[in-house]
């Protein structure tokens, strides 16, 4: 027998022999090769040499580096939004906002002292000084941003406070003409720096309040601010008048400007018959500074000569008090300078115009020929101001409301409504008879004008306030406003009432269009940068 054969042998596993070894086959006489795989052979990496380290081998590395700095940059940047989402928006300095306060309470105080004195030497005798005033007034409004450019918002506000203090004093005594008038043309010369300055320094404060959203935001609120501090002070100067009235009343009957006998030729007795006031043409023979003489008819109580040299000493003071706030809330550094760009070419400036002057003829209309006309006539003066507390109340709150309802695009319905509600008010002024003693409607008439007067401010100021080269055509609008205020206060001592509201029809007739041409202009304008 043969012998067997080793089973050892043939259960190794072939795969544990080396590639380098040759198997030799002794019936086949041929040298046999393992088969080497086509990966190993394209890469070169031949079995039977020792392995050596390639650079190749890292190539891994960089594909997974890339992809940790990937995920930590995203992390940071993710992290980074979530803060910003998270971060409080910039408020605006606590130093910025305490002297606007105080600017604003300044201002505030000095229309207590400047407004009902207005109305009370506008609605007696002194139209025509007031008229001087204001045309001077609109003579400087266009140089009034080259002004605050050199002097500073501080100088001017303090030296246009001073010169309110001087004319209110030069009240008190018996002061001539001469004197007074170049006091009045002074008053004029400041009256338009003062109030660019105004506008001026609610800007810079809204320079500070971050973003162009929150900047828009912080000037209509500072807008407000420094709307609200003018129309409280006339409430406050309107009540200073009532309680004047209370302590040293006199009948209409014993003052000595009504005993005078008109002028007018028609008039055949003295005093005339009661149904001469039920005649249409009524206001139309009792023209411009001689107006209601029907005075003996009629009930009510003037301040008496002692209680207006109080009365106008208390205002003066009043005044004397907003220089020192006007010296602290004002800011010293003068303003940058004037916009190089022409402001005839403006859209604000050509078409800002009209609508100034009719809120300037409105204005001094309500402080001069209606107080006259619808309160002192109709009840004395314990009525006219009444119409004068009425105006600025419902003004301080027509001015907060409409201003929100301006900011959330609603402008279009605001300038339709204020138009009727205007028209409206004009046409029952036309229609009702001051000789009648209805004592209710001098104030509710006088309450929804001022209403309508803060809508036409609101709107103006925030179209032509802010922006690029805000400060020319918004000098050149307040020259149509001092423009408008110095004809109405003409036309109280010229013009009948009856013609003073056809004119005021026309004017707003002309403002609107202006207006609507003005929102419209800017509306493409603003698109056109959105779309680039």
């Amino acid at each position: 027998m043969g012998s067997l054969p080793d089973l050892t042998e043939r259960s190794r596993p072939a795969a544990s022999r080396t590639a380098s070894r040759t198997v030799s086959d002794p019936h086949r006489h041929r040298t046999l090769l393992p088969q080497i795989p086509v990966s190993t052979i394209y890469k070169k990496e031949w079995l039977w040499k020792k392995p050596k380290p390639k650079t190749p081998q890292r190539v891994a590395v960089p594909v997974v580096v890339p992809r940790r700095r990937d995920s930590a940059a995203s992390s940071v940047g993710a992290a980074s939004v979530r803060k910003l989402i998270t971060r409080q928006p910039p408020k605006v300095p606590k130093p910025i906002v305490t002297r606007f306060t105080l600017l604003c309470l300044s201002s505030g105080l000095c229309a207590t002292a400047l407004l009902p004195f207005t109305a009370f030497a506008g609605a007696e005798a002194a139209a025509i000084p007031l008229a001087i005033m204001h045309a001077v007034a609109a003579i400087v409004a266009p140089f009034s941003p080259l002004i605050l450019q050199k002097t500073g918002a501080r100088i001017v506000i303090s030296v246009a406070h001073i010169l309110v203090f001087i004319l209110l004093t030069a009240h008190t005594v018996a002061t001539p003409l001469s004197v007074l008038l170049p006091l009045y043309v002074l008053c004029g010369i400041t009256l338009s720096p003062m109030s660019l300055a105004l506008s001026a320094s609610a800007t810079s404060l809204a320079q500070a309040a971050g973003d162009e959203v929150r900047r828009k935001i912080a000037l209509r609120r500072a807008l407000r601010a420094l709307r609200a501090a003018q129309d409280l002070g006339l409430v406050f100067g309107s009540l200073l008048l009532g309680g004047a009235l209370m302590i040293w009343p006199e009948d209409m009957m014993s003052a000595p400007e009504v005993a005078v006998a008109p002028t007018n030729a028609t008039l055949s007795r003295w005093p005339p018959p009661e149904e001469y006031f039920l005649e249409d043409e009524y206001e139309e023979q009792t023209c411009g500074a001689a107006g209601c003489p029907s005075l003996p008819l009629l009930s009510g109580t003037v301040l008496s000569a002692t209680g207006r040299r109080i009365l106008v000493a208390v205002w003066a003071s009043v005044a004397l008090t907003s220089i020192g706030l006007g010296v602290y809330g004002a800011t010293s550094s003068p303003a940058p300078p004037p916009d190089a760009r022409s402001v005839l070419r403006d859209p604000r400036a050509l078409l800002g115009a009209p609508m100034g002057l009719f809120i300037g003829l409105q204005q001094g209309f309500i402080y001069t020929s209606y107080i006259k006309w619808y309160g002192v006539c109709v009840g004395g003066w314990s009525c006219a101001w009444r119409a004068l507390f009425g105006a600025g109340c419902l003004q301080a709150l027509a001015a907060a409301t409409l201003s929100m309802a301006a900011a959330r695009g609603r402008r279009g319905a605001l300038t339709a409504g204020g138009a009727a509600a205007h028209a409206s008010l004009m046409l029952a002024l036309l229609r009702w008879r001051a000789a009648r003693t209805d004592l209710a409607l001098p104030a509710v008439a006088a309450a929804a004008w001022g209403a309508c007067a803060a809508l036409w401010d609101v709107l103006q100021a925030g179209l032509c306030i802010g922006g690029p080269g805000w400060r020319g055509p918004w000098s050149v609008t307040l020259s149509a406003r001092h423009a408008g205020l110095a004809a109405a206060c003409a036309a109280r001592q010229l013009l009948c009432v009856r013609s003073q509201l056809a004119a005021l029809a026309t004017a707003l007739c002309a403002a609107l269009a202006s207006q609507t041409a003005l929102e419209l202009r800017l509306r493409r304008g603003e698109a056109a940068r959105n779309r680039s």
